[in-house]
């Protein structure tokens, strides 16, 4: 392990407690984080020099009446003046980049997880993953790239600081330490209702994304059923509740904060007496009070953000601990052996999907079989068959690929050889090229247009702006049959030894799915291709074997026309 990485997951440990997947995010931050650091500080002795310049002008050159003096340390006080300001600018801008690059890094670290979560955990809906990839993953990498800024540049300016107000007085400098121990009681006290707040905002603003995710994937259904209003109300409850949390979040914060700016202020009118007497006796300059007072003014903030992380900490623990939903619940990594990318058959022992309600399958499929699953809607099929490719584990039972259980080959390559096809197509928003392209390693125009031709696509995408035919958002603006259509024509461009066909011809009409199914017949050759379906021209194939899933223990008899029945449960 590199120092880089050794740093890192030191830093992670002290801040979230073992959260090692953050590690490799912030050592790859760790070098920008380094300079705009080395920036911060160049900026913060700066700024502590600024009083003392801002003594000797008085001092020296005001009240000494010496104008060289005066003239001077006045060009020295602009010239750090000016110094400051485009040092502010550079380090912004080196900040920012260096943010937005930790922020992409860990977003993209959270999607990667988010879309391989694993089936058997619960689903998130599809505003709170976007809650949890655009807020939490923010208040984390504010959190874990600003506190590396705020602590060190905060103890840089305080031990300064510390140091030039007992160089000033050394005994006004033990006034403003006074306040720190019991502003460290409050703020530890204060957390819980900080973490408490935090936790409450994030619960009704995932809950507000869902529900505006959930209406515009269901604008259509909604507008039928004359919905649209009732939804509309329940969006307004649902953001008068985040409202609401965030009201309570901000008076907290503003209460906690105010605690703080009180003790300062105390602390400032003490300085200001006490120096202000010293400077009547005769004992003290006038331009050491107003160094010491602009010391001890800045001083509160240093020991303010340094305190201030401890809450931040809270806020960040509460988004962390959403994200460790998401990543800890992410499929095992891709490893296993290299499924075969021909086979001779596939078999079922014992099989049932989870919350399946049929008895557990035992069958045998050949290479260029046509089978066909039946069985009652909500038996279990769906589930049974997404298992082949580890979309959906096992209840019990096992399937093997010539006589190897599949649970030992890798995901990706389960997925390169057997192709699923549900009845709800996926289809992005983007051109005809890029939507036949998903899955497929680049394909040739020529290639493309073929498979058009089989689902009968190729007159349609010719008449308009032919593999540049644009796609709007999930397909919205074609017909159920297209849709199915385009991924039929886009499963064909695999070349997979198995092919299921799960109620994936189920919208496109009669004349056109014979059709189809006769060119796919011919096109797939020796692929095993699965059937389901509860109606249509797919029932009426001719089928080497149907598998017939039932909540019967005992064997039935079918009747073997037009297939024959090589299981009955």
């Amino acid at each position: 392990m590199t120092l880089r990485h050794r740093l890192s997951d030191m830093m992670i440990r002290r801040a979230f407690f073992g959260a090692d997947w953050l590690t490799p995010v912030m050592a790859r931050a760790l070098p920008s984080t380094a300079m705009v650091l080395a920036l911060s500080l160049l900026a913060a002795g700066a700024g502590l020099a600024a009083p003392m310049i801002t003594k000797a002008v008085i001092d020296q050159g005001i009240m000494g009446g010496d104008m060289r003096a005066l003239l001077f340390w006045a060009a020295v006080s602009f010239a750090v003046g000016l110094g400051v300001v485009a040092l502010g600018i550079f380090n912004g801008m080196q900040h920012l980049r260096a943010s937005m690059r930790m922020l992409g890094d860990l977003r993209m670290t959270i999607l990667g997880c988010a879309l391989n979560r694993n089936s058997a955990m619960p689903a998130l809906t599809v505003g709170e993953i976007q809650t949890r990839i655009d807020g939490d993953t923010a208040e984390i990498q504010k959190f874990l790239f600003d506190s590396v800024l705020v602590a060190v540049t905060a103890l840089f300016r305080l031990a300064g600081g510390i140091v030039l107000m007992f160089l000033l007085d050394w005994r006004l400098a033990l006034l403003p330490l006074l306040a720190a121990p019991f502003e460290l009681w409050f703020l530890s006290w204060a957390r819980p209702g900080t973490q408490a707040r935090a936790e409450s905002v994030r619960t009704e603003r995932g809950g507000l994304n869902g529900q505006l995710a959930e209406s515009f994937m269901q604008v259509s259904g909604l507008r039928a059923l004359g919905a649209l209003e009732t939804r509309v109300h329940g969006f307004g409850r649902q953001q008068s509740a985040l409202f609401d949390a965030q009201a309570q979040q901000k008076l907290w914060t503003e209460g906690v904060s105010a605690v703080g700016q009180l003790l300062t202020a105390v602390m400032r009118s003490v300085v200001l007496l006490v120096g202000g007497w010293l400077v009547i006796r005769g004992d003290w300059q006038i331009g050491s009070l107003v160094a010491f007072l602009a010391y001890a003014t800045m001083m509160s903030g240093p020991l303010r953000n340094l305190l201030g992380l401890y809450h931040a900490q809270a806020r960040a623990r509460v988004a962390l601990d959403r994200l460790d939903a998401v990543v800890r619940n992410a499929t095992e990594p891709d490893t296993g052996a290299a499924c075969p990318d021909r086979f001779e058959r596939l078999t079922f022992v014992e099989a049932r999907g989870p919350d399946g309600a049929h008895v557990p399958l035992t069958a045998t499929l050949d290479a260029g079989d046509r089978v066909l699953i039946d069985g009652r809607s909500g038996i279990g099929k769906s589930r049974l068959l997404a298992a082949i490719i580890g979309e959906s584990p096992l209840a019990e039972g096992r399937i093997e690929i010539d006589g190897t259980n599949i649970e030992g080959f890798s995901p990706s390559s389960l997925r390169r050889v057997i192709t699923f096809l549900p009845q709800r197509p996926c289809l992005i928003r983007g051109t005809l090229r890029d939507n036949l392209g998903l899955g497929n390693d680049d394909p040739d125009d020529a290639g493309l247009w073929r498979v058009l031709g089989v689902v009968g696509l190729a007159d349609w995408a010719q008449g308009l702006d032919g593999l540049d035919t644009d796609l709007q958002e999930t397909g919205c603006n074609l017909s159920g049959g297209m849709l199915q259509r385009i991924t039929l024509a886009r499963a064909l461009l695999r070349s997979s030894q198995v092919y299921i066909f799960d109620e994936s011809l189920s919208e496109i009409d009669a004349d056109c799915c014979r059709t189809i199914l006769s060119a796919i017949d011919t096109y797939l050759g020796d692929a095993i291709c699965v059937f389901v379906a509860h109606a249509g021209p797919v029932r009426a194939m001719t089928f080497d074997r149907t598998l017939r899933l039932s909540v019967e223990e005992s064997g039935a008899e079918f009747p073997e026309s037009p297939a024959r029945f090589v299981q009955a449960i």
